[in-house]
């Protein structure tokens, strides 16, 4: 009994002892870990590690003094026991052995940040003919080491020594963390040779802090204190110390690199292709910034899941790669085929029995190939560019990935003809963008904001990067939707949609003779079976109240024509819009109608009682008596006998009741102030796929589907019931006015032709001389910026370079003065000639303004083509040029503006092309410049 006695008291005392650190601690950092640990410029500690230290130090009501040194110095100075503890270094199996190490608390990534220009480049394996920096004694040696130890390694003291020689020139990559330290003096000049897109990952390293050997107690309490930070707390550290450097609500949206032309960095560092313009404009519909953090795919879910970014722009279907995240919107399809060298003989599947294939990590297709293939081997690569190698090389038989992105890739490396696509192997995969599970108002914000891109809009996106031949995506909506298969899936689980609507409301809904369903709603529901797949059932009713009931107990699984109120949102969930209801009244000839109705004295108003406007109407207009009826022709019979004033109704339906000859007194009043509301499908809330696949079908519906619905109702629907005399009377007029029309006809046709030709030229004429200069017949400046803008797009599809060259004369006013304006006009003609000579007939030759000249030049394979333009153009120049009345001479200041180097839009590159050419006037004239 004494002995446990004992034993417990020495226990209760060392958790004491554990639960009580020093008064004070001596922490060491590095002076210069950006941005884990660093002195900033007022000479402070700073970063992730001292901002956790601080915390901890907060919670325990300790004092800390932080002591910052060179990296190698700090472990020198807890060696010695200078400090208490080592804030923040990665675990390693040597320093485990030379130190007590605590509990980690973040991971970070090791990486070696690579030069720009260096291609080829995309993992450690590529780096083995290229020096490697790295900081002596870091953790960045001990990783690159296991990994990859043939690597030659240069060693530095310091990052900002490493830094110097990278930007000297002596390395093209170096060692580092997330991300480059701002502080460093040449920051914008080292992210921009060494951007961090380039960086080629090396592996995780835990960060944990470090305590001398003796110091076991010390580690227990600290290993207690660390224990009480808060997860949260340190979710807010890496945010704000490894996220992008933006403003806090600015959305974080990564880029994975390398998928031309879906998501990739230009050259020159700038965010581009189809997903990426998709985002631009979803900020733009929603008023949401936000920044690009380009990564490699890997990286970005990473810095995903630790909520250094919100967004993962778009990831191919991946159950593996989801996991902790959520698809937040379907964004795309991409279909991948089987490619192979084309000197290979592979004529049909039983040639690859048991062949070897090579798939993305990223990618989802393993199984479907090795069902197809079941002796097949699959062998998994980082980059399509490793793959295509690998085939060239005849180490794979073929490889598996997108058409598009293959096909760009091989353009782009002009090795178009080196591979085939095998017949009969292609398979489609779904692209989401993901967001964390627990992002739920970021998931309602990114599907409200993309509803509001209609699909003429994703269209016109997509074609600026690929065209329909090239797998077009938003370009086949039209013909057949394409669903994921897990749509699929569920409307094969279910084989009829019911869908309410109304039996009373022509043209909108209405059942006919034979009892059927029938009018606009029932024809666009026709047109998503076809687009969608779908089995869209209408069922009809005849009292609205009924239909909603049915629809909330599950009876139903849509309703058409609804509008989203808070008390439905309990059981239904909304579509997208898909018909906008404009209101109108109706009254007599002689009614007393004032533009708003508001302003109008106190009327009587009959509406559909079903209408849910009715309520709305007594709300906002006060002193009208709003009457309920049944159905229009009630309100409008109400109007003809005087029992009201006006009868209100959509556009559609007023249209055709007011066919009907009993209401030929009446006619139509448009107010202004009557609200424009737009149509829902409600679908029920236990049917979050059908929203999902519905809201596909809608972007389909563009404003000529809906304008053909529309006409074809109201030119359908007359109604029936005329009296006799009243059609014989009408037979005879039209008879007698067609007489008359038939004579005047054939005199008019005759003219009418000569007048139709006499137009047509005179509009050609009109089209040229809006696009042309007058007096030199050459491209005007918005017709060059019409093509330039066209080329841009073309360019930045294929990657290609183009040239603006702004020309100013040298010594043209001498001439104009000298000899008046007309010899000066006769030496721009002239000019104009020239310089048309100067180039192909593809490129385009335009006068700016007075003796400016703009000349486009397409298609380069590298600046020297446009500088041989140039040097011709100034070497025709040293000639005089005859005029009329004389010889003259004038030269040229040329400015000269590459595409994608100089601007990447058409108002940066003429900035870029007219600032050269004054630096080109300031130096001595009748030269060329291109940037630095």
């Amino acid at each position: 009994m004494f002995v446990l006695l004992m034993g417990c008291t020495l226990q209760a005392q060392d958790s004491a002892a554990v639960s009580s650190l020093p008064a004070s601690l001596k922490i060491g950092i590095s002076s210069d870990t950006y941005p884990y640990m660093f002195v900033d410029e007022q000479g402070q500690p700073a970063g992730l590690v001292v901002d956790y230290w601080q915390e901890i130090a907060r919670q325990q009501g300790i004092k800390t003094e932080f002591v910052a040194a060179d990296w190698a110095d700090t472990l020198s100075m807890l060696s010695t026991g200078v400090i208490d503890l080592h804030g923040g270094l990665g675990r390693t199996a040597e320093r485990e052995h030379a130190y007590l190490l605590g509990q980690s608390y973040l991971d970070i990534f090791s990486n070696v940040f690579v030069h720009r220009d260096l291609a080829g480049v995309h993992n450690l394996t590529d780096l083995r003919p290229h020096l490697v920096g790295v900081v002596e004694r870091s953790t960045h040696i001990d990783s690159l080491t296991q990994q990859q130890p043939d690597l030659v390694l240069k060693h530095y003291d310091s990052v900002s020594q490493m830094y110097d020689s990278a930007l000297r020139g002596e390395i093209k990559a170096f060692t580092g963390l997330d991300r480059l330290p701002p502080r460093y003096g040449r920051y914008k000049e080292l992210m921009t040779f060494y951007p961090v897109y380039k960086k080629v990952p090396v592996r995780k390293i835990e960060l944990t802090f470090a305590v001398g050997q003796n110091q076991a107690l010390l580690l227990q309490q600290l290993n207690a204190a660390a224990d009480a930070v808060d997860m949260a707390f340190r979710d807010q550290l890496e945010r704000k110390w490894l996220g992008v450097d933006t403003d806090p609500d600015t959305l974080l949206v990564g880029v994975s690199i390398g998928n031309q032309p879906f998501m990739h960095v230009s050259s020159i560092g700038d965010v581009q292709g189809v997903f990426v313009d998709l985002w631009r404009l979803w900020s733009k519909k929603t008023g949401v910034a936000i920044s690009f953090v380009p990564n490699q795919s890997e990286d970005s879910l990473a810095y995903l899941r630790r909520g250094r970014i919100d967004v993962q722009m778009a990831q191919v279907e991946n159950a593996e790669k989801f996991t902790g995240l959520k698809p937040a919107y379907h964004l795309y399809n991409i279909y991948s085929s089987l490619f192979y060298n084309s000197s290979s003989d592979l004529t049909d599947q039983e040639q690859l029995k048991g062949a070897t294939f090579g798939l993305l990590h990223t990618a989802s297709l393993g199984p479907q190939l090795q069902q197809q293939f079941p002796n097949a081997r699959l062998k998994v690569f980082d980059t399509v560019d490793q793959m295509i190698e690998a085939v060239l090389k005849n180490q794979l038989s073929g490889f598996l990935a997108s058409d598009v992105i293959v096909r760009a890739r091989l353009q782009q490396n002009s090795s178009q003809g080196s591979l085939k696509v095998f017949p009969g192997i292609r398979y489609g995969s779904a692209v989401y963008s993901l967001i964390r599970t627990e992002d739920e108002e970021l998931y309602q914000k990114i599907q409200q904001g993309f509803s509001q891109i209609s699909l003429d809009e994703m269209v016109e996106i997509e074609s600026r990067w690929l065209d329909k031949e090239a797998g077009g995506y938003f370009q086949t909506f039209r013909d057949k939707v394409p669903l994921t298969a897990a749509e699929r899936q569920w409307l094969n689980q279910h084989q009829q949609i019911r869908v309410g609507v109304m039996s009373n409301w022509r043209p909108v809904e209405f059942v006919d003779e034979k009892g059927e369903a029938q009018g606009i709603t029932t024809d666009l529901l026709k047109l998503l079976n076809q687009r969608l797949g779908v089995h869209f059932v209408p069922q009809p009713y005849s009292n609205w109240e009924q239909l909603l009931a049915d629809f909330k107990d599950g009876k139903l699984h849509m309703v058409a024509n609804i509008s989203d109120l808070p008390e439905r949102r309990s059981y239904s969930a909304f579509s997208i819009d898909y018909w906008t209801l404009q209101w109108i009244l109706i009254g007599k000839h002689d009614a007393r109608f004032d533009t708003k109705v508001a302003d109008m004295d106190g009327k009587r108003i009959a509406v559909m009682r079903d209408y849910q406007y009715a309520k709305q109407l007594k709300k906002d207009f006060k002193q009208h008596k709003i009457i309920p009826v049944d159905s229009l022709d009630e309100g409008l019979e109400m109007v003809v006998a005087g029992q009201a004033d006006f009868a209100l109704d959509t556009v559609v339906a007023s249209g055709i009741a007011m066919r009907d000859p009993r209401y030929v007194n009446l006619r139509a009043y448009v107010p202004t102030d009557l609200a424009v509301y737009p149509s829902y499908f409600g679908v029920h809330k236990d049917l979050p796929e059908l929203l999902l696949i519905l809201n596909k079908g809608i972007k389909t519906i563009n404003d000529a589907d809906r304008k053909n619905l529309q006409d074809k109702w109201l030119h359908l629907e007359i109604k029936q019931g005329l009296d006799q005399s009243r059609v014989i009377r009408l037979v005879l007029q039209i008879a007698a006015v067609s007489l008359l029309v038939i004579v005047g006809f054939l005199i008019w046709n005759f003219s009418l032709r000569r007048e139709v030709n006499l137009r047509r030229k005179i509009e050609e004429k009109m089209r040229f001389m809006a696009g042309h200069d007058d007096l030199t017949q050459l491209p005007n400046r918005s017709l060059l910026i019409e093509r330039l803008q066209t080329a841009l797009h073309q360019h930045a599809r294929h990657n290609e370079m183009l040239a603006l060259m702004f020309i100013d004369l040298d010594g043209f006013k001498l001439v104009n003065d000298q000899y008046g304006h007309d010899v000066g006009d006769e030496m721009l003609v002239k000019l104009s000639a020239l310089l048309s000579h100067c180039v192909r007939k593809t490129d385009t030759v335009a006068r700016f303004g007075g003796d400016e000249f703009v000349i486009l030049l397409t298609g380069l394979v590298d600046k020297d083509d446009a500088a041989i333009v140039a040097e011709k153009i100034l070497l025709y120049l040293q000639e005089p040029l005859a005029l009329s009345v004389c010889q003259a001479s004038v030269g040229a200041s040329i400015g000269i503006a590459i595409y994608p180097h100089d601007g990447t839009d058409a108002a940066t590159l003429l900035k870029s092309a007219d600032k050269l050419m004054y630096q080109v006037k300031q130096q001595g004239k009748s030269q060329y410049r291109f940037s630095r």
